[in-house]
């Protein structure tokens, strides 16, 4: 049976005589969240500096596995690419490398500090208790449509002549210009996902749970780098109150808890995401306390 690099190789070679020519193929290591490697098959048309990425970590498993044949393997590889091809977005690069363009679609993003060690080394970002603050821009096609996001590295802040600090002031001025932050009560969710009226409460009993994310849903942990956003919930859940990660892009915030229920609540993140969130979501494992006399975020976990 072949080796991975093998596998890849051959993979490679295939798809270059399927593709007469017509778009450049090449091997590529991407490094996504929480230090997963993954290794694509990017294709590349003429003048393009980016293209489509079909990833063959999966496909191997299938290949050792005997899910699938190589030749098998070799057409759903083409297959997806020319789907992708079809498919894709008409992505406006030029806009991508203008500050004056692009700053209005820059956002921060939290992810784990320790897991993203190698990936932080290539990145603007600043530290945040365990985690770090990075960043991304909203990419956009010609009729300026959100189509994806895109990692910010240093080699884009050289092009843009930006330091770290105004990166960040800018993605936290266009969090704020998108909304305020959505939180949510679970009773709330229940309902939306039901359909049906959650049993009500004492309407002056505080809740037990809510969700903290943004209006759009997609790395919405970072709302919890605002402290206005955290001084509305203290006003709402209590001083002291507890926050959970989620995943990258939620958190749950609890009202104030006992200093003995801290370790339950760690003991209950880490089984969550060792169960329930992929591993490219995870945030962290720790237990948060947000403290609104000295209007700060803490480990207590």
């Amino acid at each position: 049976m072949m080796s991975f690099e093998k596998f890849t190789e051959n993979i490679l070679q295939e798809i270059r005589v399927k593709a007469e020519g017509v778009f450049q193929v090449r091997e590529r290591d991407v490094i996504k969240n929480n230090n997963v490697k993954l290794t694509a098959i990017e294709v590349v048309k003429e003048g393009a500096g980016i293209g489509p990425c079909v990833y063959l970590d999966e496909f191997y498993r299938e290949y050792e596995s005997q899910g699938m044949i190589f030749d098998e393997i070799v057409d759903e590889v083409y297959r997806l690419i020319l789907k992708y091809e079809e498919d894709a977005p008409d992505f406006d690069i030029s806009g991508f490398q203008s500050w004056e363009t692009v700053h209005s679609d820059i956002y921060p993003k939290l992810v784990n500090a320790e897991q993203n060690k190698e990936l932080l080394e290539k990145i603007p970002h600043r530290n945040f208790m365990d985690l770090a603050v990075v960043y991304y821009a909203v990419a956009r096609d010609h009729a300026q449509q959100d189509i994806g996001t895109i990692l910010i590295y240093n080699g884009h802040m050289e092009i843009w002549g930006q330091e770290e600090e105004n990166l960040y002031q800018t993605a936290m001025m266009n969090m704020r210009a998108d909304g305020e932050a959505d939180i949510i009560t679970i009773e709330m969710i229940v309902e939306r996902i039901l359909g049906v009226p959650f049993p009500k409460k004492d309407s002056n009993a505080p809740h037990d749970m809510y969700i903290l994310t943004n209006r759009c849903k997609r790395f919405g942990a970072a709302e919890i780098l605002d402290k206005k956003t955290l001084r509305m919930i203290a006003d709402k859940v209590g001083d002291r109150f507890i926050i959970l990660p989620s995943s990258l892009h939620e958190t749950i915030v609890l009202p104030p808890k006992d200093e003995t229920e801290y370790e339950g609540l760690a003991e209950m993140v880490r089984e969550v995401n060792n169960t329930q969130v992929d591993i490219e979501e995870r945030l962290s494992y720790h237990v948060y306390m947000y403290n609104r006399d000295e209007e700060t975020l803490q480990i207590v976990a």
